[in-house]
């Protein structure tokens, strides 16, 4: 089996929570959730992480922003148990560099080519932002201004554009509701918020309804931090969740794509194999089986050919549809959007 490798790009307003969330979902799956794992192909990487998750554990001390023209590289592998499911390309970058000017640091240039080829888009909402919104609804066009709401659809659009341009499918989207503790006010749980959220999504985010998208919304938080989103946090409130879905609905995403893709490919075959069979039939027929003898031998190998390659597409298509099945028992009861409409909750 051939192992996908996915290019995942995030966007997010600086202290959005983007590095912390890293930090939070490489720590849950490096020592494994449900069975699955992840791990740098750069060990030296994996100390990196380790050691600032560590630092957030022992003092309470969130990452940093990241700095101008020093976005963090790193290259995971996904997996579940010893199964290798796809290999992850991920840039860290900082927030500063989702509405800089082209021409004024190199990690502007950088992000929106990556965008063009990236297989998910994560779009990150600070939940402590969205509760100023849903407590007065009047705050909209302000909340928006924080979270870069216009910034990060203009991005989205040009990838999109991009993409359709050179008739490649849409990324995934994942918009990651971080801090989602946040989300709590009065008379208001973390799901009825989130289910405004989702309701509203057309008037908060519209580009993630339109044509030809499909999107997870997903609330994750690293623990119980409060307001604080810079500096020093109580320790004893880290209590990750949810860390590890984009990751999962990525990968689904993809795999699904991909079945779609070997179904053109085998139905292409069977057309081929149709044809291939019906010139051997003809060929077959009286005196004509004695004359193209040679011709009829090609025409026997091609049909091999083809229905070999109908076999293994039918294989790895059956493969990738227990997998997605497997992948979605982890987004039970998680809204996910097809073409502006909700998808039924399984």
């Amino acid at each position: 089996m051939t192992v996908p490798d996915l290019t995942l790009t995030m966007l997010g307003a600086t202290s959005s929570g983007k590095t912390t969330f890293l930090l939070g979902m490489y720590d849950i799956l490096s020592t494994g959730l449900h069975g699955y794992f992840t791990f740098t192909e750069d060990p030296d990487q994996a100390v990196d992480l380790r050691d600032a998750w560590d630092l957030l554990i022992d003092e309470g001390e969130l990452p940093p922003p990241n700095e101008v023209d020093k976005s963090k590289y790193y290259r995971f592998v996904f997996s579940h148990g010893f199964n290798p499911l796809v290999t992850i390309d991920w840039m860290d970058y900082r927030g500063g560099a989702l509405d800089d000017r082209t021409t004024s640091a190199s990690d502007v240039a950088e992000l929106r080519d990556r965008l063009n080829r990236s297989d998910s888009i994560y779009l990150v909402l600070d939940g402590g932002n969205l509760a100023k919104w849903l407590d007065d609804p009047a705050k909209l066009a302000f909340v928006q201004r924080k979270l870069q709401v216009r910034a990060m659809s203009d991005q989205v659009q040009r990838a999109m554009h991009h993409r359709r341009s050179q008739n490649l499918p849409f990324p995934s989207i994942v918009v990651i509701v971080t801090k989602a503790d946040l989300l709590r006010g009065p008379n208001r749980g973390v799901g009825e918020a989130l289910s405004t959220v989702v309701a509203k999504l057309g008037d908060l985010l519209p580009v993630v309804l339109a044509q030809g998208i499909t999107a997870l919304v997903c609330p994750v938080k690293v623990g119980n931090f409060g307001e604080s989103s810079t500096g020093i946090v109580d320790v004893s409130t880290i209590d990750p969740v949810g860390l590890h879905r984009p990751m999962i609905f990525a990968l689904m995403h993809y795999l699904t794509l991909g079945v779609g893709g070997r179904k053109v490919e085998m139905d292409t075959a069977k057309a081929s194999l149709t044809e291939v069979e019906r010139e051997l039939a003809a060929l077959n027929q009286g005196f004509s089986a004695v004359i193209h003898g040679r011709k009829a031998n090609q025409l026997r190998g091609q049909a091999a050919s083809y229905t070999n390659k109908i076999a293994v597409q039918n294989q790895l298509s059956q493969s990738d549809q227990a997998l997605i099945g497997l992948l979605g028992e982890e987004l039970k009861d998680h809204p996910i959007l097809r073409d502006g409409k909700l998808e039924p909750r399984q």
